[in-house]
């Protein structure tokens, strides 16, 4: 009888890491053990204290997490020692997921039978090193694009986040990226025996009464996005002044740094009139926010998004999207079908785009609505789970 198998998830918790972990809890002969930061299932008893809602996640009852906080504590306190001398960079990140590998290390060697890593990139060295020396099999999950690519669109990272990002994907024997755009960047770069490409997925729904007609009278869009240059707002902030509406409203959502937004505008002589900086809202309040304001059209003219979570999230709900060609969850989209792919990432691509939105009548316009919701259900996290349970299911059927 084949031996369970125990699947360690090392991660210290954001992004969409439950996600995996409730995925592999449905694989068989398998126990799936969370090392994270600090990631609370829904029945901790500090889950019922607001100032923890947004750590708390849905963790499926079979899997088992720990959490380590000290390593969360140390590493925003670095963060803020940073900030106070404009050093701004995600070293501190990777110093102190460094730190909590060296600290599991003496976890993974007593435990090193029928043992399987699975981590996410940046939170992997020295675990990767030491597990291929154990004989550990290594799954590495990686979120973004190589840092290769990205500096070949302009996005250049610390040459300490190159070093360990170089360092832990050599000593991996399976990949898994969330989008071929993301995949292919890796390509002869990682010791990956194979590297799967598995699409995120959203929960938001709508109900087809919700949708209500489009309107022409107004244009209102939103951008869901933390960070200035590698979300394009650069180029949405120049394209928006472009568009010639009478009635145009541009929401700007997320932790985008309002003094960066006024100096690029002044900088450039463009217009701050109808743009909106709402700050952060909360994902459980997001849905009903865009419905509120009325949104038409999503908009993230990226100059790389492995994925783009807010692209199937805002499709799930009926509104467009328009996207760069480096955003991955493009991949999806069936140009001027079901939303727009810019031809190039420059102003005058992004600004086609919308001008062939805004000229679309209202059967057209409800058409291209309908069709946003159809192709949304193609990523949910339902399929992401299933493909997930499949891929690893048959990579721990090999060891």
């Amino acid at each position: 009888m084949r031996e369970i198998k125990k699947l360690y998830v090392v991660h210290p918790g954001t992004q969409h890491a439950f996600r995996l972990v409730n995925a592999l809890a449905s694989i068989s002969k398998s126990r799936v053990i969370f090392l994270s930061w600090f990631t609370l299932p829904c029945e901790h008893f500090l889950a019922k204290f607001k100032i923890f809602r947004k750590r708390v996640k849905p963790i499926n009852e079979y899997v088992k997490t720990y959490n380590f906080p000290f390593f969360e504590g140390c590493m925003l306190t670095h963060l803020k020692l940073n900030g106070l001398f404009n050093k701004n960079t995600n070293n501190p990140y990777y110093y102190w997921q460094i730190l909590f590998g060296c600290f599991l290390l003496p976890i993974f060697y007593f435990n090193r039978k029928n043992a399987i890593l699975i981590t996410f990139e940046t939170c992997g060295w020295p675990l990767t090193k030491y597990a291929k020396k154990w004989g550990i099999p290594v799954i590495m999950n990686f979120p973004s694009i190589s840092h290769e690519r990205a500096e070949s669109l302009g996005i250049v990272e610390t040459e300490f986040g190159k070093k360990i990002k170089s360092l832990e994907r050599q000593k991996i024997d399976y990949a898994i990226s969330c989008s071929n755009f993301a995949k292919n960047s890796y390509q002869n770069l990682t010791s990956a025996k194979e590297h799967f490409a598995i699409w995120l997925g959203t929960d938001f729904k709508v109900k087809r009464h919700q949708l209500g007609i489009q309107r022409h009278n107004s244009l209102n869009i939103a951008c869901l996005a933390n960070t200035e240059l590698r979300k394009g707002i650069d180029i949405l902030l120049k394209a928006f002044n472009k568009i010639e509406h009478t009635d145009k409203k541009l929401y700007l959502i997320g932790s985008l740094n309002p003094a960066w937004i006024k100096k690029y505008c002044k900088d450039n002589e463009l217009s701050l009139e109808n743009i909106i900086l709402t700050g952060p809202i909360a994902q459980q309040d997001l849905k009903d926010f865009l419905f509120k304001e009325k949104i038409d059209l999503h908009i993230l003219p990226s100059r790389f998004d492995s994925f783009g979570m807010v692209v199937p999230e805002t499709m799930a709900l009926g509104i467009p999207n328009i996207v760069s060609p480096y955003v991955g969850s493009g991949e999806m989209i069936n140009n001027e079908v079901d939303g727009f792919i810019t031809r190039n990432l420059d102003v005058q691509s992004l600004c086609i785009c919308i001008e062939k939105f805004i000229s679309l009548n209202s059967i057209n316009r409800n058409k291209l609505v309908s069709n946003t919701v159809e192709k949304s259900t193609i990523m949910t996290w339902e399929k992401y789970a299933g493909n997930i349970s499949n891929v690893i299911g048959n990579i721990i059927h090999k060891f």
